[in-house]
């Protein structure tokens, strides 16, 4: 049986095997209850088990005397700037996001438009592990009601945040794959709003997802062997939420989801000068962003909800992580892929420069991922034996900001204990590929020695 993953910001979990409808129905029951019957949206993915569990989740939001506003299919981005425009409480998505098919997620939103801080977050755990559910009689039931034109006020609100003028007389053409995700009913009115020329491919929503999720180099191969046929001068990989976006130049190459952040936090820089934000884990591309435009950069837990506190808390001005996630608080307290694209056009078209230069301009890392598998609770001791043997990286500086990290100079490697599965992850950066791959190897070679 596959977990249930419990945390303060959602659930998630596969479908029919731990992820139930008596899971949904608690965990929205709780939340109902933190939300004391205010308004609350809700909004789903296209997967084939979203609008079932969408319905146990409205159902139990109305039976706590919730008004429920229905967004339907809509993609995390749209659904969190929409709850502070609405007046809500906050919001539930019903979506895996980057998780492969069959597996499905609850993620909770705060009345800011941000992931449910973490403090919330864990009274609505004690909630649901209390049962503690607000229940309202025959007379005191909520509503649930469709969303009306949800969408004009985040486009208006998008065109007057980007430089537009400047990416529609540049007369780009680009290639969209949403992954027959969330983000299909939107792309037509986004491209016109933006004036672009779009072709999407895997653009129709569909329940079976045509690829794995995660927007990553590996799953870009079929959109980057039509750029050049298609003359398109940037290609666009999302996430099935469209919180998350990979890119793929003009010349064909799928570029790391990490420069996907880089060059869209350069560009919300050149707009505004102030903090950066990012977690503890993202790549040293955003090091050397932050030192060459002379802002202060703060590195949080590995999270959007601690990235976006930490944007609150610093004042900052432009945040994400390496997974291809980028936020401007200036314009909304969500990880959004739509925002990602139009400042990676509005870069294009204001510097003149293709995207391929773009990335050229970046210096190159390499950074390699592993997992090592622990027995529950035995994930916290190996990152115990990390910090005793620190293997190849003896001399270097330690943080333990989440986990357990060490910084040398052309790079450095992250352990950190799952919260939700048995497991550590292990990330190596390096200016060397070999490099970065020896000292990830050495890392879990001292695990697995002392497990």
């Amino acid at each position: 049986m596959k977990t249930l993953r419990l945390s303060p910001f959602g659930l998630r979990g596969f479908t029919g095997d731990s992820l139930t409808m008596r899971a949904v129905l608690d965990y929205a029951s709780a939340f109902a209850s933190f939300a004391a019957g205010r308004r609350v949206l809700l909004a789903r993915d296209t997967r084939g088990s979203s609008a079932m569990l969408a319905a146990a989740a409205g159902s139990a939001l109305v039976a706590a005397g919730c008004e429920v506003l229905d967004l339907g299919i809509c993609p995390a981005p749209i659904l969190q700037f929409s709850v502070p425009a609405n007046g809500a409480e906050g919001a539930i998505l019903i979506g895996g996001g980057h998780l492969a098919a069959g597996w499905n997620s609850i993620q909770l939103v705060g009345p800011d438009g941000a992931p449910l801080d973490p403090l919330a977050g864990e009274t609505v755990l004690d909630l649901y592990h209390a049962g503690a559910f607000a229940r309202r009689g025959w007379d005191g039931l909520g509503r649930l009601q469709p969303a009306e034109a949800f969408l004009a006020p985040y486009l208006e609100a998008l065109t007057r945040h980007l430089g537009v003028a400047a990416v529609r007389r540049a007369g780009f053409r680009v290639l969209l794959d949403p992954v027959g995700g969330a983000a299909c009913p939107f792309l037509a009115p986004l491209t016109r709003a933006l004036g672009v020329d779009a072709v999407a491919v895997n653009g129709e929503p569909s329940a079976y997802l045509a690829r794995d999720p995660e927007p990553r180099p590996r799953n870009a191969r079929p959109l980057a062997a039509m750029m050049r046929p298609l003359g398109a001068h940037a290609g666009f990989l999302f996430s099935s939420d469209a919180s998350r976006v990979s890119l793929v130049t003009e010349e064909g190459e799928p570029v790391s989801e990490e420069m996907s952040l880089a060059i869209a936090a350069d560009q919300a820089l050149r707009r505004a000068q102030g903090p950066v934000v990012v977690n503890c884990c993202t790549s040293r591309m955003i090091d050397d962003l932050a030192a060459a435009r002379g802002v202060p950069l703060i590195k949080t837990p590995v999270g959007q909800a601690h990235v976006m506190a930490g944007l609150a808390d610093e004042d900052g001005v432009v945040g994400g992580e390496g997974s291809g996630s980028v936020a401007v608080p200036a314009f909304s307290r969500a990880f959004d892929g739509f925002l990602l694209m139009g400042l990676v056009l509005e870069a294009m078209a204001v510097s003149g420069r293709p995207l391929s230069a773009l990335v050229g301009a970046l210096r190159r890392y390499h950074i390699v991922k592993r997992t090592v598998r622990w027995s529950a609770g035995g994930s916290y001791r190996a990152l115990d034996v990390l910090r005793e043997r620190r293997p190849d990286v003896r001399d270097g500086r330690a943080d333990e900001t989440d986990g357990f990290r060490v910084d040398v100079a052309d790079g450095w490697v992250h352990a950190r204990a799952s919260r939700t599965v048995p497991l550590v992850r292990i990330i190596s950066e390096s200016t060397d590929r070999a490099v970065a791959e020896a000292r990830a190897e050495a890392w879990v070679r001292a695990i697995e020695e002392a497990s």
